[in-house]
């Protein structure tokens, strides 16, 4: 088991308070919103189970794998929980050094380049296509978002994205639309105190809307329908009122979690800043999940 340490508590409380403030365009996100170990294979395998079908609930009580025991249980009583596998997949992507994690993107096909050196960031990469069928991008342009900053992202974030376009692909998510992901401490990406985390490392991304093949748009902020204090993933918790936009917004999180893809996630749940978007971050040497 991976303890939950007292300062581990005590950065899992404070680490998302500092990252994001409510988005409305700084970051060009929508308005309103391989003789050896083998290789790291993805949180959610392409030839794993197929995912429930759109608008099927998430897990409620605890998150695990087909193969083994639970990452985690869910407790909403707690502000974070413990990991409890040493194979959970945001703990693996986490420990990767520049190069594994590079070879890794390469073994797992993900269109990507090595980006231009960015304070804070260990890995940065920029994506060069689809990931598992799903673009990830801001709202700017196209010939914008070749240079934005905020299109950069550390390698770990992105291991920890191809599982999640790959869960979301399975119901017919084609595009991922996002406020950012690098952001700098100029821009609340992080306090000094943080600094190498969250925004400020690419380590997080703030996804704002869902766009599927048939052109329809899961918008967080209007189909979320949460209320700040709810228990995310917990028993008993849901969206009211219950739609299937809403439905299929809690099961993207609450699946991912399940995964153990990443080690914060944060929905409208939380607070008021976090009400038009996801946070979903890596973070580095955290033996805790954070799931608001």
């Amino acid at each position: 088991m991976v303890r939950l340490s007292t300062l581990g508590v005590a950065l899992a409380i404070a680490l998302p308070l500092v990252a994001c403030t409510r988005h409305g365009g700084g970051g060009g996100g929508p308005t309103p919103i391989g003789q050896g170990p083998p290789p790291l294979g993805p949180g959610v395998s392409v030839d794993g189970p197929s995912a429930p079908p759109a608008g099927a609930p998430g897990p409620a009580a605890q998150g695990g794998s087909p193969s083994g025991g639970p990452f985690f249980v869910a407790d909403a009583t707690r502000r974070a929980v413990p990991i409890l596998r040493a194979d959970a997949p945001n703990t693996r992507y986490a420990a990767l050094d520049r190069d594994t994690c590079e070879a890794e993107l390469t073994r797992r096909s993900v269109p990507f380049v090595r980006g231009e050196p960015t304070e804070g960031v260990m890995a940065p990469v920029r994506l060069r296509g689809a990931v598992r069928g799903v673009s990830i991008h801001t709202s700017r342009s196209a010939k914008e978002r070749e240079k934005s900053i905020y299109e950069i992202f550390d390698c770990r974030l992105v291991l920890a994205l191809d599982d999640f376009s790959d869960l979301v692909s399975r119901r017919d998510v084609v595009e991922m639309i996002h406020f950012n992901a690098y952001r700098p401490k100029t821009q609340n990406g992080c306090t000094q105190k943080y600094w190498g985390l969250q925004h400020c490392a690419a380590l997080a991304i703030d996804v704002g809307e869902l766009k599927r093949k048939d052109g329809s748009v899961l918008n967080v902020d209007r189909d979320f329908h949460g209320r700040i204090g709810l228990g995310t993933c917990a028993s008993g918790t849901g969206p009211s009122p219950v739609t299937p936009q809403a439905t299929e917004l809690w099961s993207f999180v609450c699946d991912a979690a399940q995964r153990a893809l990443f080690n914060v996630m944060l929905t409208p749940n939380y607070n008021t800043e976090h009400k038009n978007h996801f946070h979903l971050e890596i973070t580095p040497d955290a033996g805790w999940m954070m799931i608001k």
